[in-house]
């Protein structure tokens, strides 16, 4: 694969323009989007998704798959020459054209189509989930953008009850996981002879 950039300077030049241009969109959803991003309306979200799914067809276009003996293999040109093989075009549009009932039927009845349908279908799902998550943060960020950054930083008592508390869920999961070396009892005992120790 041939490199996109010429140089370092080249990338940094192409990145600073990719945010800003993502800076843009997102003050575009904030003047276009009732209560976003906290919020966003059915409607507004069905219609970025149809935007994401454009984006990820052309990025990976759709697979011909040839349906051999009841079986799922992508379509060699022999296939696609065949008019008597039966044969899918697997893409975006198609499966996103299941309705989620209809498609977890095919789990049932055709276990094979379902897997083909479901590795494409989660993919394109998850692009869009992300594409949404990238615009929510950068909204994030400009409407954040004037507010006063406060940090809280807890007192040694605190942050150590913290820990206690975090650790104690964790040997309790381990310990029903059949962890030897985990032992609620004996984390507690632990816990109460270090408070004895350091309240001294």
């Amino acid at each position: 694969m041939q490199n996109a950039y010429a140089s370092l300077s080249d990338l940094g030049y192409s990145q600073a323009t990719t945010s800003d241009t993502l800076s843009d969109q997102a003050r575009f959803a904030i003047d276009n989007i009732v209560g976003f991003p906290a919020d966003i309306p059915a409607e507004s979200k069905a219609e970025l998704y149809k935007g994401y799914q454009r984006r990820y067809s052309e990025t990976h276009p759709a697979v011909v798959y040839a349906v051999i003996n009841g079986h799922y293999v992508v379509a060699t040109p022999e296939h696609i020459a065949n008019k008597a093989v039966e044969k899918i075009e697997v893409g975006v549009d198609y499966v996103l054209s299941y309705s989620s009932q209809e498609f977890g039927k095919l789990k049932s009845t055709e276990p094979e189509k379902h897997a083909v349908i479901s590795k494409v279908r989660g993919e394109v799902l998850d692009y869009c989930s992300n594409r949404l998550g990238d615009l929510k943060r950068a909204a994030d960020k400009i409407l954040n953008k004037d507010k006063p950054r406060t940090r809280t930083t807890l007192d040694f008592i605190d942050s150590m009850e913290k820990v206690f508390s975090a650790q104690e869920k964790s040997v309790k999961v381990k310990e029903g996981k059949g962890d030897t070396t985990a032992s609620v009892a004996k984390f507690r005992l632990a816990q109460k002879a270090f408070w004895t120790t350091y309240n001294k």
